[in-house]
């Protein structure tokens, strides 16, 4: 069986205000797309609302032009080419603007012309299939859902200017306003012929909203419409206000720096469990809730912006933090989750036909909970939140008697043991991920390089954080804690030391992980970029990594790839396996700076900023691993996500290693 085509999204265009988001086709179609198309549609939490709404003039579709914006709005440009005027230009101009504001978007059209006069019909076709967004990632079909009322199934035409729909928890509701210049209201048709069927090449029964269009030069008609859009079993909801600003700048940093906080505003929830606790989605389309490693990640590049957002990614992840062990779902008590959703993810049709599937709170992560721990010890550092600290002191102890457990086998490890979740439960979760130098993949379970070095950090801010919170001449189970932390941080950096750094005669580097048998995965890979900065290794040993990270074989002049040119798996357009990520690239921007690389740092920041320039002033989840020397542009990566938490946050990473 062979896998199913993932939608390209490269070429699609985005607005978003979470957890509402709307995709447009590259001529900024709301249609579907043919399988491996990319994906289109209305989406609010994790599902596809209407996957339809598309505009047409005296029954044609206008001409595209183009299509602009970023951030909650986009605007798309046509030309109506079916009516001809008196010489060969076009004469009838058609501009949508969409708008996105959380559970709810806007549609509105303007229609201009250099006709004297003009009487024409503009039509917005609609269908709605509420379908969930596995099903929309693997291109599975959901079948149209019709509208509620007025006649069977919505069929007729009348003039009362909305439309409802409902589909289990998922309600939209549209209204359309009249139009202007004239004030005619919108008719409402979804009229069928004899035989049930449409004979327009939509769906059945299909609606669609229609105005009556008076226009003459110099005064343009426009006509609006809005849907409302309510999930009850959502578990995310809009974040309260807040977010970071920028001074503007003109420069391709300024630019990339600013683009880059207004996709992170469009990217921030709250869950209905803590609502007041701002967090990061991992990321648009597929990726739209909470994620631990990603959004943990994305509030640690942030912190020095925004520590408000620091203190709600802890607050929001500890309401959900392990109780009791569950293989199916791999909660542990203590343990930190990877996502939450409001139902079961299942993905099908793997390479092999394995299916996945994944409950709506899942814990296959090793890294979430060191990660946790590492960004509540850095919060405490900065001084501006020690009540939220203090609060958390307990989801703290938990967490760190996790790591505690977690690590006394020598190395933090993972295993799916549930038989459908995640094989690969570090950042590089493919199936392929995890190889040796001639391309065998390795059996687990795998203790992953950066996870050490996360469990090594987070045992010694841990450490820190209970020493100093606890109670004069009592607090002897924090101190107690405390001590074991910092054995297993020591015992930690001498068997990584031991046990984890290789040499392919070009000299030592840390290996990417080790199998089951304790064997190093030999090929050089990104992995080691996230040792730095978290005090595992010394002074030696990071001028050895930083050495390899700026080398030829991982830094492709755009970013670090995942995995080095030499090893014989590697591939440009492969997932984990030699492409490059934004984030993966900041995370060592990080470390370089903090570790004193600062002229590497730069270096590779330059790099970043660079690629960013082919993607419009954006960093997407993933590109290709090209070097600059291949190819004068970053070449994408089709089915990118974008944008993305963590690499829109990198972005920041990058201009401070910029000095900005």
């Amino acid at each position: 069986m062979s896998a199913p085509l993932q939608p390209s999204l490269h070429r699609q265009h985005v607005a978003l205000a979470a957890p509402t988001q709307i995709w447009l086709g590259p001529d900024g179609r709301l249609a579907p797309e043919p399988p491996g198309g990319g994906v289109t549609g209305v989406f609010h939490a994790d599902t596809r609302f209407l996957d339809r709404a598309l505009v047409m003039v005296d029954g044609a579709e206008p001409q595209p032009v183009g299509v602009t914006g970023r951030g909650p709005r986009l605007t798309v440009d046509g030309l109506a080419r079916n009516i001809p005027g008196p010489t060969l230009d076009p004469a009838v101009r058609v501009r949508q603007h969409w708008s996105v504001e959380p559970g709810r978007v806007r549609h509105r059209i303007e229609l201009s012309t250099s006709l004297p006069r003009l009487e024409c019909t503009l039509t917005v076709h609609l269908s709605a299939d509420f379908a969930p967004m596995d099903a929309v990632r693997v291109g599975r079909a959901a079948g149209t859902v019709p509208p509620e009322g007025p006649g069977p199934q919505g069929s007729g035409t009348h003039d009362r200017g909305g439309l409802a729909w409902a589909h289990g928890e998922h309600r939209a509701v549209l209204t359309a306003g009249p139009g202007l210049p004239g004030g005619g209201a919108a008719s409402v048709t979804t009229a069928l012929d004899s035989d049930g069927d449409d004979t327009d090449g939509f769906p059945t029964g299909h609606p669609a909203l229609s105005w009556r269009a008076v226009l003459e030069q110099g005064e343009p008609f426009r006509a609006e419409w809005s849907v409302e859009l309510e999930d009850a079993g959502a578990v995310v909801r809009a974040a309260p206000d807040g977010g970071v600003e920028a001074e503007a700048r003109q420069d391709a940093v300024g630019r990339l720096v600013a683009g880059s906080l207004a996709e992170l505003a469009g990217l921030r929830l709250a869950t209905a469990k803590v609502p007041d606790a701002p967090f990061l989605a991992a990321g648009a389309p597929w990726y739209f809730t909470l994620f631990g490693r990603d959004s943990l990640w994305a509030a640690r590049l942030l912190l020095p912006l925004d520590t408000a957002l620091a203190a709600g990614t802890l607050r929001t992840l500890a309401a959900y933090q392990g109780q009791r062990h569950d293989p199916s779902s791999a909660e542990d008590p203590g343990k930190i989750p990877h996502e939450v959703r409001a139902r079961e993810l299942v993905i099908d049709g793997g390479p092999g036909g394995d299916q996945l599937r994944l409950p709506p709170v899942y814990y296959g992560s090793v890294d979430s909970t060191p990660l946790w721990l590492c960004l509540l010890g850095e919060l405490w550092r900065t001084g501006r939140a020690p009540e939220v600290v203090r609060a958390l002191l307990p989801a703290a102890r938990r967490a760190a008697a996790w790591l505690l457990e977690a690590g006394a086998g020598g190395f933090l490890a993972y295993r799916d043991e549930s038989g459908h979740g995640l094989s690969n439960q570090g950042w590089k979760d493919s199936a392929d991920a995890m190889q040796f130098l001639d391309g065998r993949r390795a059996e687990g379970p795998i203790a992953l390089a950066e996870v050490q070095a996360y469990a090594f950090q987070a045992a010694h801010e841990a450490a820190a954080l209970f020493e100093e919170l606890r109670e004069p001449g009592g607090g002897a189970g924090l101190r107690e804690q405390a001590a074991a932390l910092r054995d297993l941080a020591a015992g930690l950096r001498r068997r990584f030391r031991e046990q984890f750094w290789v040499d392919d005669g070009a000299g030592p580097f840390p290996a990417m992980a080790l199998d089951g048998a304790g064997t190093p995965l030999d090929p050089p890979g990104s992995n080691m970029g996230h040792l730095l900065g978290t005090g595992l290794l010394d002074a030696d040993e990071a001028e050895r990594v930083v050495e390899r990270l700026t080398g030829p074989e991982l830094f492709s002049g755009f970013g670090i790839r995942t995995l080095s040119t030499a090893a014989a798996g590697y591939w440009p357009l492969s997932y984990h396996c030699g492409s490059v990520w934004s984030h993966d690239t900041g995370i060592a921007i990080r470390g370089l700076l903090a570790d004193g690389f600062r002229a590497e740092a730069a270096a590779v920041a330059r790099g970043l900023v660079r690629a960013s320039e082919s993607f419009g002033h954006s960093l997407p989840e993933v590109f290709s691993g090209e070097g600059s020397e291949e190819a004068d542009r970053a070449l994408p990566y089709p089915s990118s996500c974008r944008p993305q938490a963590w690499s829109a946050a990198a972005a920041l990473v990058a201009a401070q290693a910029l000095g900005r």
